[in-house]
């Protein structure tokens, strides 16, 4: 950092930056600490006619509401790309632009598993069938060749009509051919679960589509088949996406204690009863193998349904109102869990996840720990511990591993999850003790599930409480989840002022869930919304992240990872353009240009804070500015730097300038003063124009620097609809 005196020397030399001192402008040259800086604009002609406001920044010893690293904290998360696209994805091109936004430690997001497949981090592994190069894999733990690819593979006996990657498979239960089946996950079941099956009913779940006049089902059961079951009815409008109203009964003859197995019909009552939600819950298993033979005790563990068929009987003859069919025109099926028992020959043609190796490997990478995942729901425990195995062997520096990846939308129970997670976390500890593991990587940061015996909906609550009563709760060393807070595709600057109460929801619900307070929190993956929108393209994406990031800090978040680091072409919902991401790309992976997220990044990553290491304290502060609505405009977040200053960084989501005064307490008051740094991103120097899939920015940066002469004082302007960060000493 260079002295006062040269900073002085350069303020007397030339004239290019606006220097702000209690109200009066000169001229400055370029601050030269940063590349990418330009001339700030003049404030607004009116703002002179503009009310000023106090905002407060409370510095007092002990009053912190956070520590925090940057290079650790304030992240990106990195996904699955096309088939042979880690190449052009990881150009050298790509991956310093990337480099250039700031952004600290990497998530690596687990695609595989929202596409119900098992990954194979490493291509190269062992089957447990060997000879038949079938059954369960597991990865190599022993380093030899660098991993650039790996792959999903799709499962033989899965279940789910739909997911949430790109539907490449169907249901084995409506597929019309008697010769495949669904079997569920045996990692679910007394030999690993250690309780009763009754604790974790598996199911199948049939949605009609609308609601029907249903009296009968019809069930052709593979081995293992279910000796105890019930057949169920919703009584809700929604059986997945409303589980709290509405509940799961039983059919007058739904309950089944003696099953036989084979193909049974039957009358689930005399009338008929209106239903579009139809579950078999099972909770007994026969125990008998299935067609993968006995060389396996799995094969038997759980239970499997060749076809599944829902609707009336009448003198002796089953009417089917379930489509039947191999794709996804057959009725939508759902089911609790999955066998990931699958074949060689299996593998998804068309998505990839980028190797490990070539991820760590990368300078993208930084030298930095990164945030991996380990697949869970299909795969097994000694797959996880052979991955950790492998980067142990290689060196490779761990943040936190994520057991599994958004449970939730797959619409699992926390109980069944929570077994899953012990087991894991059990076997990964069991080798590496000093590996932080951590979940659930729900999808939502507040998630309700169907009632449970004693009416609890909330899914966090009931997470944490089987991990407490299975003694496992210091297996939790990390919450995380992921955060798209909305869904609208064009710009609404009202929807900023709803974020902070949205971040607060999240940490109260894990405070209601009665979470440790010493366990840290992770969001590791965030963004304004999931889909393609404008909103993140557009200026009000940079100012919305500035907000959610200040929050999360405030509210004593640990990781908060910007979703996604990779560039993307533009994508459209029907009638809107925009993307998810700092960077547009064109047909060949290749950056394009940068959005305004970008610019935001780099005001948090390297304005805001002191870039890299370093330890940040995060201030209270007090701002009460807001508009004819009585909505908050103005947001303002508080550092003290490693370097021995102050930053603050205030947005207006207004559409006018406000005037400011920042005041710093401490017993006495204080402020900016001396010299300082101003930093502005705002229409001035960033437009987005609309335009199909060829939408652009113009201007596109840089952000906008000037140096400042600070005193009691001072007034800073704030332009409209624009991020601001003030760095500087306090006296």
């Amino acid at each position: 950092m260079r002295s006062c005196a040269r900073v002085v020397s350069l303020i007397v030399a030339a004239a290019a930056l606006s220097v702000v001192w209690a109200g009066q402008a000169t001229r400055h040259p370029k601050h030269r600490r940063h590349a990418a800086v330009k001339t700030a604009p003049m404030p607004p002609a009116h703002a002179a006619a503009l009310t000023q406001s106090l905002i407060q920044v409370d510095i007092t010893p002990g009053h912190a509401l956070n520590k925090f690293t940057p290079s650790l904290t304030l992240g990106a998360s990195i996904d699955a790309v096309g088939i042979g696209g880690t190449a052009s994805n990881m150009s050298a091109s790509n991956v310093a632009k990337m480099v250039s936004s700031g952004a600290g430690s990497l998530s690596y997001r687990l695609y595989t598993e929202l596409n119900v497949q098992d990954w194979h981090w490493n291509p190269t592994g062992t089957w447990s069938d060997k000879s038949n190069h079938q059954g369960y894999f597991v990865g190599s733990s022993t380093p030899s060749a660098s991993i650039t690819d790996s792959y999903g593979f799709l499962l033989t006996h899965r279940g789910d009509t739909f997911d949430q990657g790109d539907n490449q498979d169907f249901s084995r239960l409506t597929d019309g051919d008697g010769t495949t089946y669904w079997k569920s996950n045996p990692y679910l079941t007394n030999a690993y679960t250690h309780e009763a099956d009754s604790l974790h009913p598996q199911w199948v779940l049939i949605d009609l589509g609308s609601s029907q006049s249903v009296n009968a089902i019809q069930i052709s059961w593979a081995n293992p088949y279910a000796f105890a079951y019930n057949i169920q009815y919703w009584t809700g409008s929604d059986a997945l996406y409303d589980p709290t109203n509405g509940s799961w009964a039983n059919f007058p003859n739904g309950v089944v204690l003696t099953g036989k197995g084979g193909k049974v019909t039957l009358q689930l009552s005399s009338g008929t009863i209106s239903a579009e939600f139809i579950r078999v819950a099972m909770t007994q298993t026969s125990g008998t193998y299935d067609t993968h033979g006995t060389s396996d005790p799995r094969n038997k563990m759980g239970y499997a349904i060749n076809e599944i068929g829902v609707g009336t009987q009448s003198g002796g003859t089953f009417h089917d109102l379930v489509t039947h069919s191999a794709d996804q025109n057959q009725t939508a099926v759902y089911v609790s869990s999955t066998d990931p028992w699958h074949e060689s020959t299996s593998q998804n043609q068309g998505t990839e996840q980028i190797g490990l190796d070539a991820v760590y490997g990368s300078p993208l990478s930084q030298s930095l720990p990164m945030t991996v995942p380990v697949a869970m729901v299909y795969s097994t425990p000694e797959n996880a511990v052979a991955e950790i195995a492998y980067l142990t062997a290689r060196h490779d520096s761990i943040l936190g591993v994520e057991l599994g990846e958004e449970p939730d939308g797959q619409f699992m129970t926390p109980e069944d999850y929570g077994a899953y997670y012990v087991q894991w976390a059990a076997a990964i500890h069991a080798s590496y003790p000093s590996v932080k593991v951590g979940g659930p990587v729900l999808s939502s940061s507040v998630v309700s599930t169907w009632p449970n015996a004693s009416g609890e909906t909330d899914w966090m609550k009931r997470f944490v409480a089987y991990l407490n009563s299975h003694n496992a709760l210091s297996q939790l060393q990390f919450v995380s989840c992921e955060h798209y807070p909305f869904t609208a595709n064009t710009t609404d600057w009202a929807l900023l002022s709803q974020e902070p109460g949205l971040v607060q929801s999240y940490f109260s619900s894990i405070h209601t869930a009665l979470v440790p307070k010493t366990v840290p929190v992770y969001i590791t993956e965030y963004n304004f919304s999931a889909g393609a929108t404008e909103v993140t393209v557009d200026l009000m994406g940079a100012l919305w992240q500035a907000v959610f990031v200040g929050e999360f800090l405030n509210n004593g978040g640990q990781g908060a990872f910007f979703y996604q680091l990779f560039p993307w072409p533009l994508d459209t919902d029907g009638s809107i353009w925009g993307m998810l991401g700092m960077f547009t790309a064109d047909a060949n992976d290749q950056s394009t240009g940068s959005t305004a997220q970008y610019l935001s990044n780099l005001m948090m990553c390297d304005r805001w804070c002191v870039p890299g290491g370093g330890t940040h304290s995060v201030l209270p502060t007090t701002s009460s500015i807001t508009n004819g609505s009585g909505q908050k405009v103005v947001f303002s977040y508080a550092l003290a730097r490693p370097d021995g200053r102050y930053s603050v960084m205030l947005v207006n989501g207004d559409s006018v300038s406000h005037r400011v005064q920042i005041q710093f307490l401490n017993r006495s008051r204080h402020a900016f003063s001396g010299i300082g740094s101003r930093f502005v991103v705002d229409s001035n120097n960033y437009v987005w124009h609309p335009n199909g899939a060829n939408g652009y920015a113009k201007p596109n940066g840089p952000i906008a620097a000037s140096m400042l002469f600070n005193n009691a004082s001072s007034i800073y302007v704030l332009p409209p609809h624009s991020l601001t960060v003030l760095v500087g000493r306090v006296f």
